[in-house]
C-alpha cells in the first residue's frame, strides 16, 4: 500500500507538458519532486509502473545536501506497449534541452530545445512523419509566426503568435489550399471584422 501511495504521489508531481496531442505545455517553474523513500543526497534513477508492472515512467533525480529533491536529468515516459512516449531533460526542475514526443509506432511527434534566453525551433508531426506545425517558442510558449499544415501538406492555417496567445492576422484554409477565413487575434480573442469563406465560388461573409 505504501508503495502505490509513493507511484501516486510521482504521477501528481509530473508536469503535464508533452504528454498530450501536440502537447508541449508549460511546466511548473522549480517543481521539486516528491522526495524519495530514503533521501540520500546524491543523484538518483527511479520508475513508476502500473497495476501489471510495466514501467510507464523513468526519471532521473537528484537529492541536494538540505535534503530537497529535483527533477534532474532525463525523464522518459512510454506508451502500454513499451515504446518510447517522450522524453524531457531539467536541470534542477528547470526544462532544459532537448524535449520530444513520439507517436505509439515510435515514429517523430514533436521536436523542442528549450532556450531560456531566446526563441528556438517548434516542430510537430501527423502520424507517418508529415509536417503537421512549426514555428518559434520561448520557453514552452510559441512566439512570432506559425504554421500549420494538414497531413496532405497544404497548409491549414498561419499566422502570428504573442507570448503564447493568437496575436495578429490568422488565416485558415481548406485541404485544397482556398481561404476560409481571414481576421485579427488580440492576445487569444478574435477581434474586428473577420472574412469566412465556404467555398471557393461563394462570395465572402463577414462578421
Amino acid at each position: 500500500m505504501a508503495r502505490l501511495r509513493h507511484v501516486g504521489i510521482l504521477l501528481l508531481g509530473l508536469a503535464p507538458w508533452v504528454l498530450g496531442a501536440c502537447a508541449l505545455l508549460p511546466v511548473t517553474k522549480n517543481a521539486a519532486l516528491p522526495a524519495p523513500l530514503k533521501p540520500t543526497p546524491g543523484p538518483g534513477v527511479r520508475e513508476v509502473r502500473n497495476s501489471e508492472g510495466q514501467v510507464t515512467v523513468r526519471e532521473e533525480y537528484l537529492v541536494d545536501e538540505a535534503g530537497k529533491v529535483w527533477r534532474h536529468g532525463t525523464e522518459w515516459t512510454f506508451w502500454p506497449d513499451g515504446t518510447l512516449k517522450s522524453e524531457r531533460n531539467f536541470d534542477h526542475s528547470e526544462p532544459v534541452g532537448e524535449w520530444k514526443t513520439y507517436w505509439p509506432d515510435g515514429s517523430l511527434r514533436s521536436d523542442y530545445r528549450i532556450d531560456p534566453w531566446q526563441p528556438t525551433r517548434m516542430v510537430y508531426y501527423h502520424p507517418g512523419g508529415a509536417k503537421a506545425s512549426e514555428g518559434l517558442a520561448q520557453a514552452g510558449r510559441r512566439e512570432g509566426p506559425w504554421t500549420y499544415w494538414y497531413s496532405n501538406g497544404v497548409v491549414s492555417e498561419e499566422g502570428p503568435y504573442a507570448e503564447g496567445e493568437r496575436n495578429g492576422v490568422w488565416r485558415t484554409y481548406d485541404e485544397a489550399g482556398r481561404l476560409l477565413s481571414e481576421g485579427t487575434y488580440a492576445f487569444g480573442a478574435k477581434v474586428g471584422s473577420w472574412t469566412y469563406s465556404d467555398s471557393p465560388s461563394a462570395s465572402p461573409a463577414r462578421d
